[in-house]
């Protein structure tokens, strides 16, 4: 049985991700329910991993100097990643109005960065602790945001598993094609929209490791690789979820997976 605190984690947690989802203020750069490059539908209910530019665009709503290190906003990743120094895990949320729900966070390195930030945290004990997502990636999907996934920090011997902004290439939800990254257009006659492209007639001709998949009508599109449904549900915000699939035809005989299909109208 889980302790009173870990449900009081996942109940706070969950109402207040829906409550952040449904604001139509928490768009990102470029707006709109596509992600591609130029943002998403939201960012996370916190302030760390808030979309920033500069550093002062980050936690204004704490008090000059209390934070426990110095607010930066992280440009390695995209649209930018609201953070600040720190020197153990406690630095974290320890300022008055630095931290809005329970979401774990860890101190952590990252990649070449210099010194080490906080990171909203997706460590094995913390996805433990809840009960309604199915791997670390469907975690920080629920509680981060729909645009993050579950990586390494690249820490070295200090490194640890954060949530921060996933790559939304093939099988991101879209409006037009200039909500889709480079190279890729929106075909809108699925529900949400679905980042593709068309007319390839090997994987080889799909950009990264998509496949070459034969439609029901008649053309070839490289589609999104899968093996959990947190694969599919990635940069989907609102619901419009694709699902992992191996009941297709690849363009290459030998080829074979499962790819996300975009649900029709």
């Amino acid at each position: 049985m889980k302790s009173t605190l870990h449900v009081a984690f996942s109940l706070s947690v969950a109402l207040l991700t829906v409550a952040a989802c449904g604001d139509d203020d928490t768009g990102g750069p470029g707006g709109g329910a596509g992600t591609g490059n130029g943002g998403s539908a939201g960012r996370p209910p916190e302030q760390t991993g808030a979309y920033c530019e500069v550093d002062d665009d980050c936690f204004p709503d704490v008090a000059e100097d209390a934070l426990q290190g110095d607010a930066l906003c992280l440009t390695a990743v995209r649209d930018g990643y609201c953070t600040h120094t720190c020197t153990t895990d406690d630095d974290c949320c320890a300022a008055t109005g630095e931290c809005k729900t329970d979401l774990p966070q860890v101190c952590s390195p990252f990649q070449s960065e210099d010194g080490m930030m906080c990171f909203l945290s997706c460590e094995d004990e913390d996805v433990d602790r809840v009960d309604d997502v199915e791997d670390e990636q469907a975690f920080c999907q629920r509680y981060a945001s729909s645009d993050f996934i579950c990586r390494s920090s690249g820490g070295g011997s200090n490194n640890r598993k954060i949530c921060v902004p996933g790559d939304c290439g093939i099988g991101a939800d879209c409006s037009t094609t200039d909500d889709c990254a480079a190279d890729l257009e929106c075909f809108t006659t699925y529900r949400g929209g679905y980042c593709g492209l068309a007319g390839c007639l090997l994987n080889d001709d799909c950009p990264g490791d998509a496949l070459c998949v034969v439609s029901d009508d008649g053309n070839n599109y490289c589609q999104k690789p899968c093996t959990a449904a947190s694969d599919c549900t990635l940069c989907r915000h609102d619901g419009l979820n694709a699902v992992c699939s191996d009941d297709v035809t690849f363009a290459e005989a030998d080829a074979s997976g499962s790819v996300c299909l975009p649900v029709a109208p």
